[in-house]
């Protein structure tokens, strides 16, 4: 592609002007004080300019600033109606900004690599690319899948855990297995909500080599076409999903990782020579990426809202248009505000750094910098002990050290850097491989103190009167005498299993052993007529996770030595359940 005549004509003065600009400092979309949201982070990246650009004599004409500020100026040449050149220079702002000179590497590190661990924990992590055909997207995402792939499969994060992919694309309306020969989808919604993809295989890679080869595998069947700026232009949404089942707590959720390659947006002008059906593609392009601009800023709109309403609901209503389009159906639970997954998304937009493509590179980041919806600075709130979302990490580390059960949890492990309403983000899996590290935890001790520090952020977010005091919401004093000095009917006690096969870690005390036989009672009591043991009750989980039965009927007498820990349950009585408390 050569250069366009007005630039050529007057390049000498382009790369004057462009050496000459000053940027203005402290760039914001509101002009008010704030930050970017924590859950959705946007950034840029620039590509070197290639060589069949420089033979072509292509200049840049598009630059990330390196004074740490994330803004990028595009510079465009326009000619006045006198016929004499000037320079039009624009500015963009966005969470992260790489030039060309930055690593693919150095930009995993500090971008994408945070959503490995998210989705090892049991959450949901989403990583966009978009742009411009020709713009580096897919070099992008692949070089991104090798680096996952090595955090994944390589022993880098401790925890035992399955990992399962899927890789589909979506062309228009349609879905297709790009594992399994291109065979079509179905994207439908269950009776829960759930977005599933019907006919969808799932491939469980053991190696990174095996990872690798199965993401080769599938972009050989990737629809592709010639274009005006790229020769093999991707004309559909390519999205690897990553499934990882957690193998040290079955009952976690399954963790997901997205990593999602856009199909090429175009400009009116590169599309005008395109066949009917190309511009039908191009089109649907266009519209998906509307919709999915949409759906972002409006996910992240209503968190702020969420996180900074007084009264603890939300009094405005930010419709997600998530139903518009396939690709924003398949994400659901990205954009659903009823969700009750934990996600962080990252999306990048891939720029051409030439001054020929400074139209499209300008489009680019303002769809960019339209994705960022800025949180208003506010005073931070005044700290109230049952409101986690208030609490600094100084404040939730206390809080933890204190009520985190038997033995307690090293708030150093749980909470290293994050304060209350980042903890509540946390997702479970995460929550729980963190307080195991503390030894003497265990996996129930772990799950009881998750819910009971969500259970606190939900009954913190409905109405409290506000004349309650720090002392109605207090937690309880806690007995100093050993649990085996108290032992009484109706207690709950962790007991050593009688064998490795033996389902039964859970007892409800009944009755002292010997209280009911007369004949033997005094004999080999203590003076109360008390054996050294008691008759219990099994204390069994039920289908519902993290919930218990009662098995009256299924008794057993236990010695007083075998008793490890006092457990605490409480009965729901809508459910007819127990739950684990700590």
């Amino acid at each position: 592609m050569s250069l366009t005549t007005p630039l050529t004509e007057h390049k000498a003065f382009f790369l004057e002007k462009v050496g000459a600009f000053k940027p203005t400092t402290g760039k914001n979309n509101n002009g008010n004080e704030s930050e970017n949201s924590s859950d959705t982070t946007i950034g840029a990246r620039i590509r070197p300019i290639l060589p069949h650009e420089q033979a072509a004599g292509h200049v840049p004409g598009i630059f990330a600033r390196d004074d740490g500020s994330a803004e990028v100026d595009v510079h465009e040449l326009r000619l006045k109606v006198n016929g004499r050149p000037a320079l039009n220079s624009s500015s963009f702002l966005v969470d992260r900004a790489y030039g060309p000179e930055s690593t693919t590497k150095s930009m995993y590190d500090d971008f994408v690599a945070p959503l490995v661990p998210w989705a090892w924990g049991g959450g949901v992590g989403t990583f966009f690319a978009y742009g411009q055909t020709g713009s580096g997207k897919t070099f992008t995402v692949n070089e991104m899948e090798t680096f996952i792939a090595s955090d994944l499969l390589g022993g880098n994060i401790p925890g035992r855990r399955s990992i399962h992919m899927s890789v589909f694309e979506l062309a228009g309306k349609a879905a297709f297995d790009l594992l399994n020969d291109k065979h079509r989808v179905s994207v439908l919604e269950d009776a829960f909500g759930e977005t599933q993809l019907v006919g969808i295989v799932e491939r469980t890679p053991s190696t990174i080599e095996q990872f690798l080869d199965l993401i080769k595998t599938s972009m050989s069947f990737r629809l592709s076409a010639p274009t005006l700026k790229n020769d093999s232009s991707s004309r559909s949404h390519a999205i690897c999903r990553i499934r990882i089942e957690n193998k040290d707590d079955p009952d976690s959720p399954d963790g997901l990782l997205f990593l999602i390659d856009l199909a090429g947006s175009e400009a009116a002008a590169d599309s005008r020579d395109h066949s009917q059906e190309r511009m039908k593609e191009t089109r649907e392009i266009n519209s998906s990426l509307l919709t999915l601009k949409d759906c972002i800023r409006g996910r992240a709109t209503w968190n702020i809202n969420e996180n900074t309403a007084s009264g603890g609901t939300s009094s405005k209503h930010v419709h997600i248009p998530y139903r518009n389009n396939t690709l924003t159906k398949v994400l659901k639970h990205v954009f659903d505000v009823n969700s009750h997954r934990s996600c962080k998304t990252a999306v990048v937009a891939c720029v051409s750094p030439s001054a020929a493509d400074a139209n499209q590179g300008k489009s680019s980041l303002r769809y960019a910098e339209l994705l960022r919806v800025q949180v208003p600075k506010s005073k931070a709130a005044a700290f109230d002990p049952a409101a986690p979302r208030t609490w600094t990490n100084k404040q939730l580390r206390e809080w933890i050290e204190s009520n985190s059960g038997s033995p307690p949890v090293d708030p150093s492990h749980v909470a290293p850097t994050e304060s209350g309403i980042q903890i509540c983000k946390l997702p479970k899996g995460e929550f729980v491989s963190r307080c195991l590290t503390t030894e003497g935890v265990r996996p129930e001790q772990a799950r009881a103190f998750f819910d009971k520090i969500w259970q606190l952020h939900v009954d913190s977010r409905s109405s409290t009167p506000k004349n309650a005091t720090n002392s109605d919401l207090s937690e309880p004093k806690k007995p100093t005498t050993p649990f085996k000095e108290r032992l009484q009917p109706g207690m709950f006690v962790r007991v050593t299993p009688k064998s490795p096969s033996d389902p039964i870690h859970f007892l409800m005390l009944l009755a002292p052993e010997g209280a009911f036989d007369q004949t033997t009672s005094t004999a080999k009591g203590d003076g109360d007529g008390h054996g050294s043991g008691y008759i219990c009750a099994a204390v069994a989980p039920s289908i519902m996770l993290d919930a218990y039965e009662l098995f009256v009927a299924q008794q057993r007498v236990v010695k007083v030595e075998d008793m490890e820990a006092e457990v605490l349950m409480e009965y729901d009585s809508a459910m007819r359940y127990y739950f684990m408390t700590v």
